[in-house]
């Protein structure tokens, strides 16, 4: 992986507009891997899709990460902080491995892989979250016998989807990153499930946003194009900013 420059991330800002979240993650992930295949990034896993992404938030934006959520107990707005290196919980696996892994839960002998963004876009195309867990996990099995007899993921008990999901979460420990949030009215304490996908992408068009205004009030102001002012860096951007006219 590589960082992006402005105009790269700014090209994928403008194209994500008319794309769903997990295509223009996806084509955020490949460009920073020098991948245009949507394909490829898809078969990343979950957890891997995501360290993926708070590298990338780490070379944008710093590694500090900032947000507020409500407090279920009183609904008070509640600020929280946290640092990426923190929420990172396993190291990348090399580019390409699909890794297969093998168990047995209560008699059946289960071969399966980690689910990946092809599983949830064939379920959920809009980019949500909410899919059924049990066909989900039903396409990850890849072989499944009991007593040397084949079976179907249909014939699986309730118990045996939890304790595969369990082991799948072992496995990918990163596609489901948890943060302590403490209220401060109340001092309720709770877990807030943290997606980096939707947080990153309100971050980038914030960014695009501002960076797009000091574009104009730069060429404006000193006929510059838009390509000169994109190659600066945001700093001397800035410097020149505060020497316009108020």
């Amino acid at each position: 992986m590589r960082p992006l420059n402005t105009m790269e991330l700014l090209d994928l800002w403008q194209a994500g507009s008319r794309q769903p979240l997990i295509e223009k993650t996806l084509r955020l992930i490949g460009a920073a891997c020098d991948s245009p295949s949507v394909s490829e990034m898809a078969r990343l896993s979950i957890g891997e899709r995501d360290l993926r992404l708070l590298q990338l938030r780490e070379w944008i934006f710093g590694p500090q990460l900032h947000n507020i959520a409500y407090c279920p107990h009183c609904s008070e707005l509640t600020e929280w902080d946290a640092r990426l290196d923190d929420l990172r919980l396993q190291a990348a696996r090399p580019e390409g491995s699909g890794p297969v892994f093998d168990c047995s839960i209560e008699g059946y002998q289960l071969q399966f892989r980690l689910p990946n963004s092809e599983d949830l876009y064939a379920r959920l195309p809009d980019g949500g979250t909410s899919a059924d867990p049990k066909q989900l996990l039903s396409g990850c099995i890849l072989s499944l016998q009991q007593n040397e007899r084949a079976c179907l993921p249909e014939e699986l008990p309730d118990t045996v989807f939890d304790s595969l999901a369990r082991h799948i979460e072992k496995e990918d420990p990163q596609a489901d990153i948890r943060i302590e949030v403490q209220c401060p009215a109340c001092a309720h304490s709770w877990e807030l499930v943290f997606d980096i996908i939707p947080y990153l992408w309100a971050e980038i068009d914030a960014w695009a946003r501002r960076t797009l205004e000091e574009v104009y009030l730069l060429a404006r102001h000193f006929s510059w194009s838009e390509q000169e002012i994109l190659t600066m860096s945001p700093q001397r951007r800035q410097l020149y900013i505060h020497l316009l006219p108020s």
